[in-house]
Order: structure tokens, then C-alpha cells, then sequence
């Protein structure tokens, strides 16, 4: 009887571990025209296959760009999978990147899609810079995780 619940808990934390945790980040919400905007899909303790959104149409100027880690620490797993993509909007307006998902063994998970804003001057700086009134600011870009 031990036994037996000893393999049911091992059995139901092996399963409540080896959830994969996938999470979506973008260099900037809005960003210039012309500016390279980068959006990585990242997945962790997954053991199976990512499915790229569809890119046609999007100004996608390089990707997908691949990064797996796997470590060992103390008797246990961790495993890490990066996909990025590289984008260059021409046009100002709203870059809307499909959905992408994840497929992992039995179970399919949907990854929501990512919009990035894309205007004339680009993210508006919450600093104040005192810049001669020739020059326009320089738009500046923060990390945004969705």
C-alpha cells in the first residue's frame, strides 16, 4: 500500500512539473518606422513541438533564430527553447503577429497573438532630454513581456 501511494505522488508531481511554461516577449510595444522590432516565444520544461505563426505578409527581415538550453542541477531537468524574429515595419499602423502554438504530447497550447504599434516618432521617452529644437527626441525602447 506505501508503494502504491508512493508512485501515485511521485507519478502526480511529475505531472504538475513537467507543465511547460511558455511565455511571449517584444522589444518594444511601439516602436518607428523602420525600427527592428524582436519577438521571442519562449518555452520552458516543454518536450515538444513549437508551430511558428504565419509570417507571410510581415516585414520579417530575419528568424527564426533558435536557442535551446538543458541543465541538470541537483538530480533535476530544466530545458529552455527560444524561437526570435526579427521584424522591420515600413508603414505606420499596427504590426499584428498571428498566433503561434505549442504542441505537446497530447495537449495543444495556443500562444496569443502580439501587436506592436508603429508610428512616425516611435515610443515617446519619459525622460526629459534637453535636445536643440532642430533635432527630434530619439525614441527609446524598453523589453515589454506579454
Amino acid at each position: 500500500m506505501k508503494v502504491l501511494i508512493t508512485l501515485l505522488s511521485i507519478l502526480s508531481w511529475m505531472t504538475i512539473y513537467a507543465q511547460p511554461s511558455i511565455k511571449v516577449e517584444v522589444s518594444a510595444d511601439t516602436t518607428a518606422v523602420g525600427e527592428v522590432v524582436e519577438v521571442t516565444y519562449t518555452i520552458e520544461n516543454g518536450d515538444g513541438k513549437f508551430q511558428a505563426p504565419d509570417l507571410s505578409g510581415l516585414p520579417v527581415i530575419g528568424g527564426p533564430n533558435t536557442s535551446s538550453s538543458f541543465v541538470y542541477q541537483n538530480g533535476k531537468m530544466s530545458s529552455s527553447q527560444s524561437y526570435a524574429y526579427l521584424f522591420q515595419p515600413m508603414d505606420e499602423g499596427k504590426l499584428k503577429i498571428p498566433s503561434a502554438s505549442y504542441v505537446d504530447k497530447s495537449q495543444t497550447l495556443k500562444i496569443d497573438s502580439v501587436e506592436v504599434i508603429v508610428n512616425r516618432y516611435g515610443q515617446q521617452s519619459t525622460v526629459k532630454k534637453s535636445t536643440p529644437a532642430s533635432e527630434p527626441a530619439k525614441p527609446s525602447r524598453e523589453k515589454k513581456k506579454f
